[in-house]
């Protein structure tokens, strides 16, 4: 990939059921070459990928399914809620982009930033086509359809819909962005689910209840300890939300102004800036519905104040966080 992470993982996972490939990369013809070449050389030909599971609608991982699925005329499976807002944005870009826009004023952005991070979109796009579900996975998991083995795992935060693959015989599973080795996912504020970070919590309890043998991340080398990274991305979570809380004050601060408290001293670029303030909004909300700071609203932009209570305000020391997408 152009940006860092520099590369993503694909999957290729030999079922009864035919070959299923897990995930793609981006929309270039180096990303499309590297992946051609893996699946000729693992499954033969293209004609035997009979399933295609996007783990979550981020353009590293869905930028290559439609031309996947032209090659091989697999169903493409994704979670429920990341197909339907999918199909969404597809349907009605300008409603989505406002969308985009108004979370970005309730942050505190700049009218002018927001402009150059949507047109950065917009020329990013064509990397990844939307492409439409065949099969829609619903609930908190169940048997992946045609491939026998193989059971899917609900697990949101990164994205609402996000899913993770697990294989029951000797507990591996695909885990997607939902579990990284060395930096967090980013837990990002979306119009599906109310509290992003509690839904990672939850996920990372479901994965952990698993026992997994052997994780598969999205990027990267597999942790060594795949149920002792869970717990480590689960205290992560949690102590940003306690770290996020202890830069605010009496004084009402803007996710905007939280993200510059937050990485001072870094020169965050739009992307990764993106990436925080979404991240820092999620955090700000989950203190709020808790009754841990209090929200000021003028003009479309919210201010988070300290509550007076003493909760959480420890100022916990955290791990190295950097936002990814």
């Amino acid at each position: 990939m152009p940006f860092r992470p520099r590369s993503v993982h694909a999957y290729l996972l030999d079922t009864p059921g035919g070959w299923v490939l897990v995930d793609g990369g981006l929309g270039t013809d180096e990303a499309w070459s590297a992946l051609d070449a893996g699946v000729r050389e693992a499954a033969g030909a293209w004609a035997a990928v009979r399933l295609h599971v996007v783990t979550h609608m981020h353009m590293d991982h869905v930028g290559l399914s439609r031309r996947a699925r032209d090659a091989s005329g697999a169903r493409v499976a994704m979670g429920r809620l990341d197909a339907e807002r999918m199909a969404h944005a597809a349907a009605h870009p300008a409603e989505e982009a406002e969308y985009r826009r108004a979370m970005l004023r309730r942050c505190g952005a700049p009218a002018a930033w927001i402009d150059a991070v949507e047109g950065q979109r917009a020329e990013a796009q064509p990397l990844a086509p939307p492409v439409e579900a065949d099969l829609a996975l619903d609930g908190d998991g169940g048997e992946l359809p045609g491939a026998p083995g193989w059971r899917f795992v609900w697990t949101p935060g990164h994205t609402a819909g996000h899913v993770s693959l697990h294989r029951p015989a000797d507990g591996v599973v695909v885990a997607g962005d939902a579990v990284l080795a060395r930096i967090t996912p980013t837990l990002g504020v979306n119009r599906q689910r109310a509290d992003p970070v509690g839904d990672y919590l939850e996920a990372l309890l479901r994965l952990e209840a698993l026992a997994p043998s052997r994780v598969l991340p999205g990027h990267g080398e597999p942790p060594e300890d795949g149920p002792g990274r869970l717990r480590e991305l689960r205290r992560a979570a949690e102590e940003e939300t306690e770290t996020v809380g202890a830069l605010l004050a009496e004084a009402p601060r803007t996710a905007w102004e939280v993200v510059e408290a937050r990485y001072a001293g870094r020169d965050l670029p739009d992307a990764a800036r993106l990436l925080a303030l979404r991240e820092t909004l999620a955090h700000l909300d989950r203190r709020a519905a808790a009754g841990r700071a209090a929200i000021e609203t003028r003009d479309g932009v919210d201010g988070f104040v300290r509550r007076r209570d003493g909760e959480g305000e420890r100022g916990a020391s955290t791990p190295e966080h950097t936002p990814h997408g």
